[in-house]
């Protein structure tokens, strides 16, 4: 759904680094906006034509990052480096009335009775419902298991 509505729903602030840790992180090579010296002037390790690889061992499991997740973790290291306060945030997807009503395959008019009678939870903007698709397909897999409910 190309409308869909994005939402902050939870966030995490770090930094800024000590001297020490922006030190140690500044000799990592390929770091964005680091000039320390082995990370100076190099982009992800684009300048070699080679992909950028990150590894990350958590509690002795290591795993190999994909391309996506490592130009994350790059980006986020590099604004560390550099000294910068990070916040890092998770978005979450929710739905105007239509696109629900869509979702569920009703009209937008019964979508919004169901919505103030509460089968549907619904999150107010202002005056504007915002419902999650969670919360649509869940209402109608409790309709389709419905006795006498037809599907």
């Amino acid at each position: 759904m190309a409308d869909e509505i994005p939402v902050l729903t939870r966030s995490l602030t770090l930094g800024p680094l000590d001297a020490a840790e922006r030190d140690l992180l500044a000799r990592l090579p390929g770091l964005p906006g680091v000039t320390g010296q082995q990370g100076q002037g190099q982009d992800h390790g684009q300048d070699q034509g080679t992909t950028p690889d990150a590894t990350v061992v958590l509690d002795g499991t290591t795993v190999r990052l994909g391309p996506a997740a490592t130009e994350a973790v790059l980006a986020l290291l590099g604004r560390l480096a550099s000294g910068a306060t990070v916040t890092v945030s998770e978005q979450d997807r929710w739905l105007n009335t239509s696109q629900a009503a869509r979702l569920a395959g009703v009209s937008n008019t019964y979508l919004r009775q169901l919505a103030d009678r509460g089968e549907i939870p619904v999150t107010y903007r202002g005056t504007h419902r915002r419902i999650h698709p969670d919360d649509v397909t869940a209402w109608v897999r409790r309709r389709e298991e419905a006795p006498g409910t037809p599907t």
